[in-house]
């Protein structure tokens, strides 16, 4: 895999949300993958296994599981080296529990699906789907990504403030640029009319999109900046790499209200046994293994 430099634009994302079915959420991921994979379970019997662990512990209702969604910068990963990314982010993120990874290439940007059960097999807690979460599965992503030398934007790094916003930090306060900043983060839009939307609830406009850029207008304090000033994630190419992730997020969560679970589970002949088996096993779907330079 080679590093392709250039304009800031279609990095590396990941978005994290939770799920009440994870039959549901695998049946979705599985129908329309290339490459599979899975931790602590047999990817074949993700569902039932899930289900069996769960129950175990007695914590069948609420969340079942999470789901990430891994996505790269076109062309920079094949979809088995985008699995196996996969994979090594669910070995870092949730290394207790048993997760399954589906390869999606029906896109421009490859992209994993990454289905993790809610309980902890070590120690029967489950998975806290918080802002908290959200931050490490960006960064373990991340680090993964600058790992194997792909793109991926510097987040902290690239965050760019001005002398006055940095007292204003330091005084705890925030900046008319930092309500910017949150307003886009928290932003759930696929594209740019519905962020604009989403923005103008705030008092925040775009005033402006060009080939390469876009610039932001606070309406309160009647103040512009341009989103590389902000930082590099909320210039338009980064943002249009996060809009490929939410539209797929967005169209797996209308699969997910849509449809009713239809598995038909597989009954292990020995509960207790296959419920130890998810601690020992990491078995994936293709018998040619490689390795990530």
């Amino acid at each position: 895999m080679s590093k392709k430099k250039g304009a800031d634009e279609d990095l590396a994302t990941t978005k994290i949300s939770s799920t009440k079915s994870t039959s549901r959420a695998i049946n979705y991921a599985e129908k329309r993958a290339v490459v599979k994979s899975s931790h602590n379970c047999d990817i074949d019997f993700a569902k039932s296994a899930f289900k069996i662990t769960r129950e175990v512990y007695g914590k069948t209702g609420g969340n079942q599981g999470h789901v990430v969604i891994q996505s790269f910068k076109p062309g920079e990963v094949t979809p088995e080296q985008c699995n196996q990314l996969g994979l090594e982010l669910a070995e870092r993120i949730a290394p207790n529990h048993q997760v399954a990874v589906y390869t999606h290439d029906d896109t421009d940007h490859v992209h994993n699906h990454i289905v993790i059960n809610s309980i902890d097999l070590e120690t029967g807690k489950k998975f806290n789907n918080n802002k908290k979460a959200l931050y490490d599965v960006r960064n373990a992503s991340d680090e993964i990504c600058k790992k194997h030398n792909l793109s991926v934007p510097e987040r902290n790094a690239s965050m760019r403030y001005t002398q006055a916003e940095k007292g204003l930090i330091e005084k705890g306060k925030s900046s008319w640029k930092d309500e910017i900043r949150d307003a886009i983060e928290q932003s759930q839009a696929t594209n740019f009319e519905e962020l604009e939307r989403e923005l103008n609830q705030l008092d925040i406009t775009i005033d402006r999109v060009t080939n390469k850029t876009i610039t932001y207008r606070h309406l309160k304090e009647n103040k512009k900046v341009r989103g590389k000033n902000l930082g590099e994630q909320f210039d338009k190419g980064a943002l249009e790499n996060e809009f490929a992730v939410a539209n797929e997020r967005r169209e797996f969560e209308q699969q997910l209200s849509k449809h009713e679970p239809t598995e038909t589970e597989h009954r292990f002949r020995d509960t207790e046994t296959h419920f130890e088996r998810p601690r020992k096993l990491r078995i994936k779907s293709r018998e040619d293994d490689f390795e990530l330079e």
